[in-house]
């Protein structure tokens, strides 16, 4: 009888070891995206880390006081003036407001910061050399697996969710959601223009040039060292 409890005991503690280190095993869990809130209006945005950097994967959408008035914007606009369109894109900024946009702790990345994110995403050094488009398809790899026209979703492996806000021209027009993301750097260019990023639809590559400083561009910031 002592040798029957004995059996008995030795497979419950079995089953039980078992079983416990079954439902371990099946345990799946991703990694959750870290979050930051802006203390300035609350907004929470999503980064992600790539390399030694840590970065917005969501377009930036504060608006600074008195920058608007009557949904029209001095140096920062919702495309088209929604702020439906500002929930989703994010914002648009002029270089000179894109410079102090970004909330504490938090910058925005300067044209060697993108070189450094990109070449970490696999474009070759060598591309730098003149401005243009590099990379054979890192621009697919960081855009968003939606919201893109034209059948120009990305696949987002990167997790950088590049989002198509569009542009502004405070002269003509908004143009290009859904077809086209700009990305200010803290770059000068030189004169009136100033160093960006720009991702579209229809191209897999990424451009690494420079555009006019008064247009509306969006902006992505990038966490102090």
């Amino acid at each position: 009888m002592k040798k029957f409890y004995l059996i008995l005991l030795c497979a419950v503690f079995i089953s039980i070891q078992y079983g416990c280190e079954k439902t371990d095993d099946t345990i799946d869990t991703p990694d959750t995206p870290d979050a930051i809130t802006d203390s300035r209006d609350g907004q929470v945005y999503t980064t992600v880390k790539i390399g030694e950097q840590t970065w917005f994967s969501q377009n930036l959408n504060y608006h600074a006081p008195g920058s608007v008035k009557n949904y029209e914007t001095v140096n920062t606009w919702w495309y088209e003036n929604s702020e439906k369109n500002g929930e989703i894109y994010g914002s648009l900024y002029t270089w000179e407001a894109a410079l102090t946009a970004c909330p504490s702790g938090w910058h925005l990345p300067s044209k060697e910061e993108w070189k450094d994110l990109l070449i970490k995403l696999g474009v070759n050094q060598s591309e730098f050399i003149y401005e243009g488009w590099v990379g054979i398809d890192v621009g697919k790899r960081m855009k968003s697996t939606s919201l893109w026209s034209d059948g120009g979703n990305g696949t987002n492996s990167s997790n950088f969710n590049a989002l198509p806000g569009g542009t502004y021209n405070p002269n003509s027009s908004f143009m290009y959601l859904g077809t086209d993301a700009f990305f200010w750097s803290s770059s000068d260019w030189g004169g009136d223009a100033a160093y960006e990023c720009d991702i579209r639809s229809c191209e897999d590559r990424i451009y690494y040039g420079h555009f006019t400083k008064s247009i509306g561009r969006s902006v992505r910031c990038v966490k102090d060292k």
